[in-house]
């Protein structure tokens, strides 16, 4: 696998072909390669990841300012299917390229239900947030996205503390469930019908150090075929982040775990006493 920086017009247009396989776009999504080499070539990052000469997956950062700091905001990364951890690589360049521009933030954005992406960004790579838009993008047509407002996460990775430097290093270790359960309250209580998991109650009132939320661990098997229960889903974990994100807790973690045949995924949150995890 080779990672490097694009540079002819060949690759810019291979990086448009690839966005459309991965993400299925039409032509009008595509970031187009006027826009893409003037962001490679004026402080931002655009990369490719090559095998045997194809372009197998993207990433496309700039930078850009967060509560009036300079750093790199990562627009958008994406890796063919069948090519598990070339993401991971991607993002490792990414944080090399920011470190070598002098930065200590990168940012971007997710959707907050889709479970795999939240587990490698909070439990993998280490980020934060306590940012949560409402619909931030509008209506969109990929087919990740469709049928469902485009609530994002805005995620903060300070890639020179020590917790990202730790799974940088492999020294992480995962808290597991278990001693979670010791340390949080659990805000909303979930039961499983029939296929999949539905919100029986939500707690807004609760005081702990540490939270957890639970979230489908599924969410695109569950749009296909049970777009009202997603849709809840989406509006209530909507509700749940907006209370306790202004009442200073922080999203730091997020726990995967098979329990009696059954996934389960949680975001972990913290009540911090600052917004600088560096300060």
């Amino acid at each position: 696998m080779i990672i490097r920086r694009l540079e002819t017009p060949e690759d810019y247009e291979a990086c448009g072909n690839t966005m459309k396989e991965i993400w299925e776009f039409n032509e009008r999504d595509v970031i187009p390669s006027h826009l893409l080499k003037p962001i490679n070539d004026q402080g931002g990052l655009v990369l490719g990841a090559f095998e045997n000469d194809e372009m197998v997956g993207i990433l496309v950062g700039f930078l850009a300012y967060h509560k009036g700091m300079l750093h790199h905001h990562s627009h958008v990364t994406g890796v063919l299917q069948q090519y598990k951890g070339v993401g991971y690589q991607l993002k490792q360049k990414q944080r090399e390229f920011a470190l070598f521009q002098g930065l200590d933030l990168v940012t971007w954005t997710f959707d907050p239900l889709q479970s795999s992406n939240a587990y490698f960004n909070f439990a993998k790579l280490g980020v934060i947030s306590n940012t949560y838009y409402k619909d931030y993008y509008g209506e969109m047509r990929d087919f990740l996205n469709v049928g469902l407002a485009s609530d994002r996460f805005l995620v903060e990775w300070w890639i020179t503390t020590d917790d990202v430097i730790q799974r940088v290093n492999g020294t992480f270790q995962q808290p597991t469930m278990d001693k979670i359960l010791s340390q949080a309250k659990i805000v909303n209580k979930t039961e499983k019908k029939q296929e999949f998991r539905k919100n029986v109650s939500v707690n807004l009132n609760l005081d702990s150090k540490k939270l957890l939320i639970e979230i489908p661990s599924d969410i695109n098997a569950m749009k296909d075929k049970h777009m009202t229960l997603a849709q809840k889903w989406r509006e209530e974990t909507r509700i749940i982040f907006e209370t306790y994100f202004p009442k200073g807790y922080t999203a730091y973690n997020v726990l995967s775990e098979i329990t009696e045949g059954e996934r389960r995924s949680y975001y972990l949150l913290r009540r911090d006493n600052h917004e600088n995890p560096k300060d």
